[in-house]
């Protein structure tokens, strides 16, 4: 891939230019220095990285877990022991959610059943139930 501008940087990755710029000031992005024309181009490395981003923000990774992962990467200091911790947390935060997942995909199936059966089974049955922790649904 040829260097690009920010626009289709954006482009590439569906996201907005601006966004970019916010992952610029956060520190989770380094911008390249203005070339000549005034312009700042992205290469593939860029790419792959936003890419990354927009992956794990979209499986619940916050932007400071995010960045925390890159500079793990990146630092020495950074020992096993402490990647351990990090990556073990977050393993029980995710095993979290799929059991949350679960529960509202079991209300879900029981709707659908409630459906099969009649309405007046489906008008008694309280989807909102499932988000309660206390609720076993």
């Amino acid at each position: 891939m040829k260097d690009i501008t920010i626009k289709k940087l954006a482009e590439l990755v569906d996201i907005n230019p601006e966004t970019i710029r916010f992952y610029h000031r956060e520190g989770i992005l380094k911008e390249p220095a203005k070339r000549a024309n005034g312009y700042r181009y992205y290469n593939e490395d860029h790419a792959l990285r936003l890419s990354f981003i927009k992956r794990a923000k979209d499986l619940g990774f916050t932007l400071k877990e995010i960045k925390d992962l890159f500079e793990m990467n990146q630092k020495s200091r950074a020992t096993c022991a402490t990647v351990k911790v990090k990556a073990e947390n977050k393993i029980e935060e995710i095993d979290q959610k799929i059991a949350d997942l679960m529960q509202i995909k079991k209300s879900l199936q029981d709707l659908c059943h409630a459906c099969d059966v009649g309405s007046a089974e489906m008008k008694q049955y309280r989807v909102m139930d499932c988000f309660d922790a206390s609720c076993k649904c």
